[in-house]
């Protein structure tokens, strides 16, 4: 927050020569800053002021929301908060100050918040239908602005309507509010993430990754994202690992090709047994090296040319497998009976 600097003016030492005895050159004096409940909220003026002046609020069509005695989390909010905790950071960690350094967060930006089937929230949801789906370059920074905090001029104006989904999705599950007061321009909270690598693989309780996620946010009454700009974040993952118990298991998956020559099955959306389940095990393939069992392909084969696409394969899980899982040894395939 900018204080008021008092200004102080510094006499020059003067040293009076004559007969008398000269007289030592009087100490300098270090400005003293005074600030009081006045300047703080002055500066708070201002500083608000220079906000305001990034957009014209009105022209937008946005009001200022008011703050209540307690933290909730509305869904404009939640959508912002779920996009960007999302993508992985180098230490887990975001940042809001390294965006005018960051080439690539224009069209991340664009791709991830104003052009994705998946996510909207209100304000882009009323431009776009009160603009035949342009969201004009104004409208494009003050959006940027509300979620980040930060100024970014962007080129142009975005055509809403050339939308495009990805392939993952993230979840909040829930959140602490570790530090909020109403007169505090800074709020911090602990939220439960879960992400899902494959929409399609979305399972409550079945994440492929699990965090931990620090939020520091700034109140900002004109943000459209519930009057609230994302400063930082911080993610920590807690994944639970699985275990290697050296007995026999199972997963089941659809046959998408088989090798005879180099011994191997290749199962597509592959998932695991009670003890083996989880999205966090298992990619988008999963293969199944025969060259211990090569009778295994031409079972697999047998079974597909009666029909019976998705398998069901045994194999040992000692500590040679490697979670997740990629290549397991199978023992035997049958038809899936799950």
């Amino acid at each position: 927050m900018k204080k008021k600097m008092v200004a102080v003016l510094l006499l020059s030492s003067m040293v009076f020569a004559g007969c008398a005895k000269e007289e030592e050159a009087p100490a300098e004096v270090e400005p003293v800053v005074e600030t009081t409940e006045d300047t703080k909220e002055e500066a708070k003026q201002e500083e608000e002021k220079e906000e305001e002046a990034l957009f014209d609020y009105d022209a937008l069509g946005v009001s200022p929301v008011e703050y209540g005695d307690e933290f909730e989390m509305g869904e404009n909010l939640k959508a912002g908060l779920t996009n960007l905790i999302y993508p992985n950071y180098d230490d887990g960690k975001w940042d809001n100050s390294k965006l005018a350094d960051d080439d690539s967060w224009k069209d991340s930006f664009i791709s991830s918040y104003l052009q994705n089937s998946w996510f909207s929230f209100d304000y882009m949801n009323q431009v776009g239908e009160n603009s035949d789906g342009i969201m004009s370059k104004e409208q494009v920074e003050y959006a940027q602005y509300s979620l980040t905090g930060t100024y970014i001029e962007f080129d142009d104006g975005v055509d809403l309507s050339q939308a495009s989904s990805g392939f993952g999705i993230g979840e909040i599950d829930s959140y602490t509010v570790d530090k909020y007061d109403k007169e505090d321009d800074t709020v911090e909270i602990t939220v439960k993430y879960s992400k899902y690598e494959e929409i399609a693989a979305s399972e409550p309780g079945d994440p492929d990754h699990a965090f931990d996620v620090k939020v520091v946010l700034k109140k900002d009454p004109y943000s459209c994202f519930d009057g609230y700009n994302v400063i930082s974040l911080e993610k920590t993952e807690t994944t639970k690992s699985l275990e290697a118990d050296g007995k026999t298991h199972y997963v089941y998956g659809d046959i998408l090709d088989y090798d005879l020559d180099k011994n191997y099955i290749q199962l597509e959306y592959p998932f695991g047994d009670d003890y083996t389940n989880g999205n966090a095990y298992f990619d988008h393939f999963l293969t199944i090296d025969c060259s211990d069992n090569p009778g295994l392909i031409d079972e697999a084969k047998a079974l597909q040319e009666s029909g019976v696409w998705q398998i069901k394969v045994g194999f040992k899980f000692d500590s040679s497998v490697k979670v997740p899982f990629e290549t397991i040894k199978g023992i035997s395939v049958e038809e899936a009976d799950r």
